[in-house]
């Protein structure tokens, strides 16, 4: 059999495949999905121990590796993990605070005296609501000597006298008790430092704006408590007041340990 005419066997012949160029962008975007989805994959593994959420480190001539918290940056070895169980997290490492924290704003008149305000600061509160007033460098100054002698009372176990209450650093440290947020503040060598952060201040009310505006979880955990072989007692989020002496002690054990020194327990 013949195979035709010559333009019978051009017409025959199958034509090349045209690739479109929307099919061709829809195999590169599959591609790039797939290389997020395996990036994606590829995280790193966190461990949750305790309050803490770490990561494992190899150290180069160590032969255990550690494991280091994400958020406190507190770092262990592997075979003393029980640490951090034992340790509780304090939350971000090293909290710079910002200009707005320092309590520095344009120039404004003080809420209090009308003079020339210097920072806004949380010393008023409407329902529990912290309101923030323009204050003069002075007005500050006398705020900041309210809160360096005021102190907390409790009453007592006879239920018919008030204890005045006390921190464990009265006498070393400058200490101030701020009542709207039932916290206390310890200076460092130079700076306020945060209760619960590393940020550090150079004056108190800075702290206390920082404290106020960031940390809003420990301002409710105020109240009392059923301790066995002390009784009910007065506690904060930072501890619990002997209720002799007013002392505050930072966990139950050391109250029941300062307890038996007044013949309790």
């Amino acid at each position: 059999m013949g195979l035709g005419r010559p333009e019978e066997v051009l017409e025959e012949a199958p034509k090349p495949k045209e690739l479109k160029i929307e099919e061709e962008t829809e195999e590169v975007e599959t591609i790039r999905e797939e290389a997020v989805e395996r990036v994606e994959a590829v995280r790193i593994k966190t461990f949750k121990i305790g309050d803490h959420e770490t990561i494992e480190e190899l150290r180069e001539g160590e032969d255990v590796s550690y494991l280091r918290c994400l958020k406190c940056g507190l770092t262990v070895r592997l075979d003393e993990v029980s640490k951090l169980s034992e340790v509780k997290c304090i939350g971000e490492l090293t909290v710079k605070p910002t200009e707005a924290e320092k309590g520095r704003s344009e120039v404004r008149t003080c809420g209090y005296c009308g003079r020339e305000a210097v920072g806004v600061y949380p010393v008023e509160y409407v329902d529990n609501t912290p309101v923030e007033i323009p204050l003069c460098e002075e007005c500050i100054g006398r705020v900041e000597e309210f809160y360096l002698k005021a102190r907390p009372n409790i009453m007592g176990l006879s239920k018919k006298s008030r204890i005045r209450c006390r921190h464990p650093l009265e006498g070393q440290r400058m200490v101030a008790w701020h009542h709207a947020t039932s916290t206390w503040y310890v200076k460092g060598e130079d700076e306020w430092p945060c209760p619960l952060c590393r940020a550090s201040f150079d004056r108190l009310l800075d702290v206390v704006k920082h404290f106020v505006e960031r940390h809003h979880e420990p301002l409710t955990k105020t109240g009392r408590e059923y301790i066995h072989g002390v009784g009910d007692v007065s506690k904060t989020w930072q501890g619990y007041y002997c209720p002799i002496c007013g002392l505050l002690c930072f966990s139950q054990e050391v109250l029941k340990d300062h307890y038996k020194s007044h013949g309790g327990g």
